[in-house]
């Protein structure tokens, strides 16, 4: 059971939460970059890819952004939810998957 359990986090789990965390690497920059004007939402492919990052990322972002309001132009959400991902994926799942060690026996 424990060697499964580590086959599914190192080969499922761990990928799939790194992956969501350059998405919002990605999500974020693209902001700055609209935000900023150095690409136009004018532009096709721009509103091609945020279009992509919001159908991914605003799913997750909105409880809590129901939760924890904007600090003016911050919005902590994004903040947050990088936050849970890296707990999730560095020390819930890999404590969780340690219960499951077979013992020693002594």
């Amino acid at each position: 059971m424990h060697s499964l359990l580590v086959a599914i986090y190192s080969y499922f789990l761990n990928p799939i939460l790194t992956l969501l965390l350059f998405l919002i690497f990605a999500y974020v920059i693209m902001s700055w970059l609209v935000a900023f004007g150095v690409v136009s939402m004018r532009n096709q492919t721009v509103r091609q890819i945020q279009a992509a990052l919001d159908s991914v990322m605003l799913p997750m972002l909105r409880p809590i952004q129901r939760h924890v309001p904007p600090l003016g132009q911050l919005d902590l959400s994004v903040f947050l939810l990088a936050l849970g991902i890296l707990f999730t994926r560095d020390w819930l799942l890999p404590v969780i998957i340690g219960m499951f060690r077979p013992s020693l026996g002594y």
